[in-house]
This record gives C-alpha cells, sequence and structure tokens, in this order.
C-alpha cells in the first residue's frame, strides 16, 4: 500500500526497527499473526510479543489503532513544511494541492477552476 520510501520515514519518524515495520505491513495486508509469522520466519508467538511492544510504542491498544496512528504519521509527513514525502493529493504534480498550502496558489478557486479534468493524474 505505501511505498518502501514512506515506510522508511514513518520508521524514523516513530522510532520503529526494521522488524517491527515488517509485523506492521503484516497488519497492513490483513493477515492474521499466524501468516506474519510464517512470512516472516518467526513464530507467533515473537509476532504476538513485537505487536505488544509496538503497540506501547505508539500508545495504541489494538491493530485498527495501529493502522490509524501509522496513517496519521503518514499524513503529518507529507503535510509539515520539513515532510520528507510528497504531499498525497491528485492535483499536487501540478501545483494546485489544497491539502498542501505552500503548494496551493494565492487564488485557488481560480486555479482548481482552469484544471483541465483529463490532465488529473488517476490514483
Amino acid at each position: 500500500m505505501l511505498s518502501t520510501h514512506a515506510w522508511l520515514e514513518i520508521s524514523h519518524s516513530l522510532h520503529l526497527t526494521k522488524r517491527e515495520i515488517q509485523i506492521i505491513q503484516g497488519v497492513f495486508d490483513n493477515a492474521p499473526e499466524g501468516a506474519v509469522a510464517q512470512s516472516l520466519t518467526i513464530s507467533e508467538h515473537t509476532v504476538h510479543t513485537h505487536l505488544n511492544r509496538i503497540f506501547k510504542k505508539l500508545h495504541v491498544t489494538t491493530r485498527t489503532e495501529m493502522v490509524l496512528r501509522i496513517v496519521e504519521e503518514l499524513f503529518s509527513l507529507t503535510l509539515s513544511q520539513t515532510g520528507r514525502l510528497p504531499p498525497i493529493c491528485r492535483i499536487g504534480p501540478m501545483g494546485g494541492c489544497a491539502l498542501h498550502p505552500s503548494m496551493g496558489p494565492p487564488n485557488l478557486q481560480e486555479r482548481l477552476a482552469s484544471i483541465d479534468p483529463t490532465q488529473i493524474p488517476q490514483v
């Protein structure tokens, strides 16, 4: 779902290890602990232990909260002035991203009206 670069930036930002990111990626794929364990050639107990540590690091209590926390961090990394990820926006490459104020033109409504819909990249 996310690029390797995005995962790397998230791991740096949240101080997560490579293994913790691999476990989180398994959760993003909606894989049960057994499937995550098998894909990483570790035991289910080890996956469970990693998940408990990740929950503590991220101050969450469920897999759903963990996913939301990762998505929240992704948005934070794309919207901040010092963010190291490009903004998430269909019209961002054309300089009219309403989600990223530093990229938006002075008169956003005027700019949006002038955009040819056929030129908007598909997601």
